[in-house]
């Protein structure tokens, strides 16, 4: 019984993988059909895993987002990076992991799956730990003093506003081109030092 059920989660996050891959290639609007092909399985096998698409892209949200927080939390752990070091290595989880980056077909949902649109919302407003390190950087005086709710409201619409595929097409810049330059931006402005 027990080697059933690591199999069904075996199988559970294959399909999950295998949509996420599917999200990147052709959106968010891709068919079990196309997803029961890249897997070599029936459109049944998938159904007697996910009821419906609806529950297959939640467990894609979930599996995204706790992919992102634990390695959120690896940086956070991280005895040998300063303040700085850490809020900027946060930054860069999404750019620097391939499969994260099809964030930017997750906007998609908005038009889409409201429902599910609603829950990488309240993933993306969950801020407890960078507020934790700007705090620190304020007290250590790494960071000067700014308004957390403001710079918390710049960054998450700043990402969601980069994420849309059509602003990444028009401008023609990568997703992860978009928030790197966002994320030097934010931590070390437009003005240029002295000695700079």
């Amino acid at each position: 019984m027990l080697q059933n059920k690591k199999e069904v989660i075996k199988m559970r996050m294959r399909m999950i993988q295998a949509a996420i891959e599917e999200t990147g290639e052709k959106g968010i609007k891709f068919t079990m059909n196309d997803l029961a092909r890249r897997l070599g399985v029936s459109k049944r096998t998938l159904y007697e895993n996910f009821s419906s698409k609806e529950e297959l892209i939640d467990a894609i949200i979930e599996h995204f987002f706790t992919t992102m927080k634990e390695k959120e939390k690896d940086i956070i752990n991280n005895p040998n990076l300063s303040t700085m070091e850490k809020l900027k290595e946060i930054a860069m989880i999404l750019p620097n992991s391939p499969r994260l980056m099809y964030i930017s077909r997750f906007y998609e949902m908005k038009q889409y799956y409201p429902k599910q649109w609603e829950k990488v919302e309240k993933w993306l407003y969950e801020w407890e730990p960078e507020e934790g390190l700007i705090k620190e950087g304020l007290r250590n005086g790494q960071l000067r003093k700014a308004n957390t709710i403001i710079l918390r409201k710049m960054v998450i619409e700043s990402i969601m506003s980069l994420a849309e595929r059509s602003f990444l097409m028009k401008n023609n810049i990568t997703l992860k081109e978009a928030l790197h330059s966002m994320v030097d931006i934010i931590l070390h402005g437009l003005v240029i030092e002295k000695g700079e």
